[in-house]
């Protein structure tokens, strides 16, 4: 059967319109694809605190103290402590008063280190006793040793008590250790200000 002009382009047309479906809907599809979310954004690992700043180890104190004051140790002592410059040394004080065969008992020891003493800078050295957390003791000896003393039990003394003393910690220091301490002597067994000398390097 021969089909007619008109019927051909209808069929034609109809074939067209099949053919070209499935590439509309393929392209309605893309158009309605969800578009696909961005990469989030790495977070940043946290910056590292900086260690804390490492104390400098203090100088140890040391086991044996030297007693002897040297020229060099006296200018180390006047720089650490400006005002104490030309300060005396009680261990020469004691010898002046071990010589005075007049003292017999502990007012007149402490009267006559008074005498020579006080108002003045006095370089003490000896063992540490009766520590608080305020200061300490030192003694001073104002009668000599009998000979034949072996203990040292025969000399008198009495103690000196210590206030304001820079380089003192109570929780540093131990009953019978030995310390330098250079301190103004107020009078009838004080001292204060002061600075403990191997606390500061300064001997």
């Amino acid at each position: 059967m021969r089909l007619g002009s008109t019927t051909r382009l209808v069929v034609l047309a109809a074939a067209l319109a099949a053919a070209t479906l499935p590439a509309c809907d393929d392209k309605k599809e893309a158009a309605t694809a969800p578009s696909a979310a961005p990469a989030p954004t790495p977070t940043p690992a946290p910056t590292p605190e900086p260690p804390p700043p490492k104390e400098e180890a203090k100088p140890s104190r040391p086991e044996k103290i030297e007693t002897e004051l040297t020229a060099e140790r006296r200018t180390k002592a006047e720089a650490a402590v400006a005002e104490a410059k030309g300060f005396l040394e009680a261990s020469k004080l004691e010898e002046k008063l071990k010589a005075n065969k007049t003292l017999k008992e502990k007012n007149a020891g402490v009267a006559a280190f008074d005498k020579m003493g006080s108002g003045k800078w006095l370089l003490f050295v000896g063992p540490i006793a009766n520590l608080t957390a305020t200061g300490f003791d030192l003694g001073i000896t104002y009668t000599p040793q009998i000979p034949g003393d072996m203990m040292g039990m025969s000399r008198q003394w009495f103690p000196v008590t210590f206030s304001d003393v820079l380089g003192y910690d109570q929780n540093a220091f131990k009953v019978g250790q030995m310390v330098v301490v250079l301190a103004k002597y107020g009078g009838k067994q004080k001292a204060g200000p002061g600075q403990e000398l191997v606390a500061a390097g300064a001997w």
